[in-house]
């Protein structure tokens, strides 16, 4: 094995979700999540960047084979692309969809599926140009 490196790999998916709390009032909800309360909902095209740390294989010069990378990803965020997240997906109609849960629900969906010796390193969602979220378990 050779010295640890990382790899950080671009995806993105397209989703509209309501930020909403049942517990405030109307005019909470629209104090505290604007226009992202609209009953409608919203949506975004999300960028998600991953970065996996390991070691360099000597055979293959690789950390891990990018086209199984892409299998693993593709198959998490089929599952939220063009959906609405706070009505379509389980885990959102129950945990807010917002963007920082939205980076936790990836980590915590694809941390388990990434063969060893690579590791889940750090997540990175954009939701628009301005703002992103970064989820890392510092655990």
């Amino acid at each position: 094995m050779l010295d640890n490196c990382t790899l950080t790999k671009i995806y993105s998916f397209s989703a509209a979700h309501r930020l909403h709390n049942d517990k405030f009032t109307e005019k909470e909800n629209k104090e505290i999540f604007g226009k992202c309360n609209n009953p409608n909902g919203h949506g975004h095209d999300y960028s998600l960047e991953l970065t996996l740390g390991g070691e360099v294989d000597e055979l293959t010069g690789m950390i891990i084979d990018i086209v199984k990378l892409d299998e693993i990803v593709g198959e998490v965020i089929e599952e939220l692309d063009h959906k609405r997240l706070d009505i379509e997906i389980e885990y959102f109609t129950s945990i807010r969809a917002s963007g920082e849960n939205i980076a936790k629900y990836l980590w915590d969906k694809i941390v388990v599926l990434i063969p060893k010796p690579a590791y889940l390193y750090h997540v990175r969602l954009w939701e628009t140009s301005e703002n992103f979220f970064d989820y890392k378990d510092v655990s």
